[in-house]
C-alpha cells in the first residue's frame, strides 16, 4: 500500500474542487482529495446520465460460446511455477498454424500474476493443418519456440484432432504445456487487440476495457487463489455443468479500482532520485458467473464485495452432463448503444422503457422514417438489404434453404467460385446476433461439379443436404447427402440417395421432413425415361426405408420442375408435366406396422397449366395446403386444398409476365405470396402480396425489391423471433449473380 497522511475525501459534504494557497505546505492529502473528487464527478456522471452497457459500434464484453463449445480446443499454459508476472504469446507473423489453431490478432496473448498464464485458441477439432505448418510461441519472456508440425502426427491430413495437436507441441515445447479443452468454458468479446478498438463497457459510471478477447478460463484471476488473496477480491471459479436436471447461471462484470506500487510496476521509481514518489490507481475487472442467479450480487450478499460495481452480461443455461456451452445456452443482457440519447425517447415512440432498449429488446427492425413512408404507401417495410455471401461466381439459388433447430436461418445454394465448378455452400445468420449478419460455413462439396441442392433441418441440430453429382440429363449423374452440424457437414461421409446405374440420370433432388422421415424426390432421366421417384430415409437411425427409389410419377415427364412441404406428419407435393399441375398429399407412415410398406398417396389433384414452370408448396396441415404456380397464360394460379377439396383461383393482378412464386405464413394466418416480376430481359423486380387471414382476399402486389439488374428465384422463410425473411439472387454488383436477404417487417 502506498504511504498516505490521511484521506479526507468526503462525497457527503459535495466538495467540487480544491484551492492551494501560497505560502503553505504542500501535502498528500490536498492532493489526492483533489483526484478523488474530480474522480468521483466523473463516475457519478456517467452512472446518472449515461448509464450502464456498451456504447454505439462497440461489441465489448459480449459473452458467446468458444468454439466446439469450449470442447477440444487447444490450451497453452505457461511452464514457470508461481511466477510474479507469467505471460503466453503467439508470434503471428512467424506461424503459419495459428489461424487454424484460434490464435488471431485479438486473441494472440495473455498474462496472470502469480500463476501461470493461460492462453487459449478459439478453434476446436478438426484443425486444417498440413505437414510443415509452425507456431511460434513465447512464454515469461523467454526465446521463442517454434513448433513444426509433421503430417506423421496427424490421423488424417487437413483434419488434425486436438490430441493430436497437443502431443505435437507438447512434443517440442519447453516453455508453455499444451491441453485439450473440455468444456465449462467461453469466450469474452472485446476489440481488435488494440487500444484504438478495445471493447469497452460502462458498470456504475467505470469504464472497463478489453483489447482482444480471451476465454473465461483465461483469466489472470481464475483459479488463483494466491492473486485473489494479493489483491483482496474473490477467486473466479471454474465453471461445472449442475449433476441433475437444468440450471440458469447469471455471468456479470466485477469492476472495481486497485492500488498499484512500484513492487508491480518498476517505472514507478523516479530514476533520478531513486524513490517512489507516487503510487497509481488501476481499473481492474472480471467475468463471473453466479450459479442458479439472475441479478448481480448486492450489499449484504456473501459474493458482494464493498467498492466494486457490476453488471449483468448474460444469462446462462446449463444442461446436467453438458460441459460445452453452445450459442443457444447464451442469452445477452448487455445494455447496449449508449449515445446520451434521451431515456423518454425510447418510451414515447416505440412504447418500451429505456433499460429494455438498451439491452435490445422492443427495437424495431427498421427505422422508423423508412418504416412510416412505406406504411404511407400502402407496403410492409422491409430491412435493408443484406449480401449474404458475396465472391466471384455465379451463384444459383432454389429452394433449399431452411430454418435450423436453433432457430437459425440457413441459407443453401450452388456457386460456380471454386475453379469455375458447381459446389454446395452455405452460410447462417444467428438469431441471437442478427445485426452480426451471415456467417459462411465451409464448403459442403469439392471437387467435381455438384449441383441442384435440397436442405431439411433435423431436430437434433445437424443439416441434412442432397445434391446431383453432375450436370442435367448426363448420363451416370447420381444423387448423393450429407448430414451434420453445419460447420462440419463438408467433412462428412457422402451417402447415395438415388445411384441407378447408366444410362439413367438421377437429378434434381427436393426433400421434405416428416416426423422421423426425410421423404427424397428425385427426377430419373435417359433416352427413354422421364420420372420423378421418391425414397424415405428415417433420420433417427439412419436408415433408407426404399431399397431404392419407388415410382412417384408416369414417365414422359420432361419438365424437372417438383416442389415439396411437411405439415403434420404429411408431405404435400405438386410438380407439372408441361399441360397440367399435378398435386396430391404424401403419408411417409403406411397403415401398416412395417415402415417398408408402400405409404399412402391420396388428395391427387390435376388442374390444366400450359406453363407451371415454376411451382411453390405451402403445406398449413395435415388436410390444408396451397399450392402457387405459373399457369402459362393468365399470370399465377393458386391451387387450395381444405380437408381433401381442391380448388383453383387467379391472383387477381397477376399476368405473364409474373413468374417464380412462393409462399409463406406467418403467425396470425397471413399468407405472403412473393414472386418476380420480369419488366425487360435486364430488369426484374420481386413482389409482395399478402392474403388475409380473415377475408382470404389478396392485396395488390407492392414491389419488394427493385434495381436496375435482376433479381429472381425468392425464397421466403419464417424464422422464429426474427418473423419474415427472404432471400434472392442478384446480379445488382455487375458482375454476375449473388445472393442476398433482407428481413420483411409486419409488427413493430
Amino acid at each position: 500500500m502506498g504511504d498516505f497522511s490521511r484521506s479526507t475525501f468526503d462525497r457527503v459534504k459535495h466538495y467540487v474542487g480544491v484551492r492551494l494557497q501560497q505560502g503553505v505546505p504542500l501535502v498528500d492529502a490536498d492532493w489526492n482529495e483533489l483526484e478523488d473528487i474530480r474522480r468521483f464527478e466523473v463516475q457519478a456522471f456517467l452512472k446518472w446520465f449515461v448509464g450502464d452497457g456498451v456504447p454505439a459500434g462497440n461489441d465489448g464484453f459480449r459473452i458467446t460460446a468458444a468454439a466446439g463449445g469450449g470442447v477440444n480446443t487447444i490450451r497453452l499454459t505457461s511452464t514457470a511455477s508461481a511466477p510474479a508476472n507469467s505471460t503466453v504469446s503467439v508470434d503471428l507473423a512467424h506461424s503459419t498454424a495459428a489461424a487454424a489453431l484460434g490464435f488471431t490478432a485479438p486473441n494472440r496473448q495473455a498474462s496472470r500474476g502469480l500463476a501461470p498464464a493461460r492462453l487459449t485458441g478459439d478453434a476446436a477439432q478438426p484443425f486444417p493443418l498440413t505437414a510443415g505448418m509452425t507456431l511460434s510461441i513465447t512464454a515469461d519472456g523467454g526465446a521463442a519456440e517454434t513448433i513444426t508440425f509433421a503430417a506423421a502426427g496427424f490421423s488424417a491430413i487437413g483434419a488434425a484432432t486436438a490430441a493430436e495437436v497437443a502431443a505435437a507441441i507438447n512434443a517440442s515445447a519447453t516453455r508453455v504445456v499444451a491441453s485439450v479443452g473440455a468444456g465449462d468454458d467461453f469466450v469474452i468479446t472485446g476489440g481488435d487487440g488494440t487500444p484504438e478498438h478495445a471493447g469497452r463497457c460502462l458498470a456504475e459510471g467505470r469504464d472497463a476495457v478489453q483489447e482482444g478477447r480471451s476465454a473465461y478460463g483465461s483469466q489472470p484471476l481464475y483459479a488463483n487463489s494466491a492473486l485473489a488473496a494479493a489483491w483482496g477480491v474473490p477467486v473466479v471459479a471454474p465453471l461445472a455443468a449442475p449433476s441433475s436436471g437444468a440450471r440458469s447461471d447469471l455471468v456479470y462484470l466485477d469492476v472495481w479500482d486497485r492500488e498499484v506500487t512500484s513492487a508491480e510496476d518498476g517505472s514507478l521509481v523516479d530514476p533520478f532520485i531513486g524513490v517512489e514518489t507516487s503510487v497509481r490507481l488501476k481499473r481492474e475487472w472480471a467475468v463471473r458467473v453466479r450459479v442458479g442467479g439472475t441479478t448481480v450480487p448486492v450489499s449484504g450478499d456473501g459474493d458482494f464485495t464493498a467498492g466494486h460495481s457490476y453488471l449483468p452480461l448474460a444469462q446462462l443455461a446449463r444442461q446436467a452432463g453438458t460441459p460445452a456451452i453452445l450459442l443457444p445456452a447464451l442469452t445477452d443482457l448487455r445494455p447496449r448503444s449508449l449515445q446520451l440519447a434521451p431515456s423518454t425517447l425510447a418510451e414515447d415512440m416505440l412504447g418500451g422503457t429505456a433499460a429494455d432498449y438498451r439491452q435490445g429488446r422492443n427495437r424495431p427492425k427498421v427505422n422508423l422514417r423508412d418504416t412510416i413512408n412505406a406504411l404511407l404507401t400502402g407496403q410492409l417495410p422491409a430491412s435493408q438489404d443484406i449480401p449474404v455471401s458475396p465472391a466471384a461466381g455465379l451463384d444459383v439459388l432454389n429452394k433449399a434453404s431452411v430454418v435450423d433447430a436453433n432457430g437459425g436461418l440457413v441459407a443453401v445454394w450452388q456457386s460456380a467460385r471454386t475453379a469455375g465448378t458447381n459446389q454446395i455452400l452455405a452460410a447462417r445468420l444467428d438469431p441471437a446476433h442478427p445485426e452480426l449478419t451471415f456467417t459462411t460455413a465451409p464448403a459442403i462439396t469439392s471437387g467435381g461439379a455438384h449441383l441442384e441442392p435440397a436442405a431439411v433441418a433435423l431436430p437434433n441440430g445437424d443439416v441434412l443436404v442432397a445434391y446431383q453429382t453432375g450436370g442435367f440429363d448426363q448420363t451416370g449423374t447420381d444423387v448423393m447427402m450429407k448430414r451434420g452440424p453445419l460447420a462440419t457437414i463438408g467433412t462428412q461421409t457422402e451417402q447415395p440417395v438415388a445411384n441407378t446405374a447408366n444410362p439413367v440420370a438421377d437429378q434434381a433432388t427436393r426433400a421434405a421432413i416428416a416426423g422421423d422421415q426425410v421423404v427424397f424426390f428425385t427426377h430419373q432421366s435417359s433416352s427413354t425415361l422421364k420420372q420423378w421417384f421418391y425414397r424415405r430415409y428415417r433420420h433417427t437411425d439412419n436408415t433408407f426405408l426404399d431399397g431404392v427409389p419407388v415410382a412417384l410419377s408416369a414417365t414422359g415427364l420432361t419438365q424437372r420442375n417438383l416442389h415439396c412441404a411437411a405439415a403434420g406428419g404429411v408431405v404435400w407435393v405438386a410438380y407439372a408435366d408441361g399441360a397440367k399441375l399435378q398435386t396430391l398429399r404424401f403419408n411417409p407412415v403406411p397403415a401398416t406396422s412395417n415402415p417398408q410398406d408402400p405409404p399412402v398417396i391420396d388428395f391427387t389433384f390435376n388442374t390444366a397449366a400450359t406453363g407451371a414452370l415454376d411451382v411453390f408448396v405451402l403445406a398449413l396441415s395435415a388436410t390444408d395446403a396451397l399450392v402457387c404456380y405459373d399457369d402459362g397464360s393468365a399470370g399465377l394460379g393458386i391451387a387450395t386444398c381444405s380437408n381433401g377439396t381442391w380448388t383453383t383461383s387467379h391472383i387477381p393482378d397477376s399476368d405473364t409476365i409474373d413468374g417464380f412464386p412462393t409462399l409463406v405464413r406467418d403467425a396470425d394466418g397471413t399468407v405472403y405470396l412473393v414472386s418476380a416480376r420480369v419488366l425487360s430481359s435486364s430488369l426484374i423486380d420481386l413482389v409482395l402480396r399478402r392474403r388475409s387471414p380473415i377475408s382470404g382476399g389478396w392485396a395488390n402486389a407492392q414491389r419488394l425489391i427493385t434495381n436496375v439488374q435482376i433479381n429472381q428465384t425468392p425464397h421466403p422463410l419464417l424464422v422464429p423471433n426474427l418473423g419474415l425473411w427472404l432471400l434472392w439472387q442478384s446480379n445488382r454488383t455487375n458482375a454476375d449473380f449473388d445472393i442476398y436477404a433482407k428481413q420483411i417487417i409486419t409488427a413493430i
